[in-house]
């Protein structure tokens, strides 16, 4: 396995455990650095806590990919997967919603560099593979 595969698994999972734990355990915290006030509104917060374990299961998944070179691909794949469509998830509702705060398109920057990084990734593993 490439080493800059494994730092680029272990920074993408390590950021999806820190990221889910904040979310499920210090959401007012959390979401107040982007200007969202939580305190208090039950079904937000449970709204907003709802994909956590799923992050920290794909978080996981990439830290496995960074250990054991049979679930190099997985974690890969997984990176792609949170990233990517956190990423364009985002710009879809930019597109129809309008510009969110500063601090919420520097999020989106960030996690459509680290997707595209990982789509990298696996596409330098398909290449490697039929060469």
């Amino acid at each position: 396995m490439p080493t800059a595969h494994r730092v680029l698994l272990i920074l993408g999972g390590t950021l999806a455990t820190i990221l889910s734990l904040a979310i499920l355990f210090s959401p007012a915290a959390f979401y107040a650095g982007y200007g969202i006030e939580v305190d208090g509104m039950t079904n937000l917060l449970n709204e907003l806590k709802a994909p956590a374990l799923v992050i920290l299961a794909l978080g996981a998944i990439q830290g496995l990919g960074a250990l054991q070179i049979r679930h190099h691909h997985l974690g890969i794949g997984a990176g792609i997967l949170l990233y990517m469509g956190f990423g364009l998830s985002r710009l879809v509702a930019m597109m129809t919603d309008g510009p969110p705060a500063h601090a919420l398109i520097a999020v989106t920057a960030s996690e459509l560099v680290i997707g595209l990084l990982f789509v990298f990734a696996y596409w330098r593993l398909k290449r490697s593979k039929a060469g």
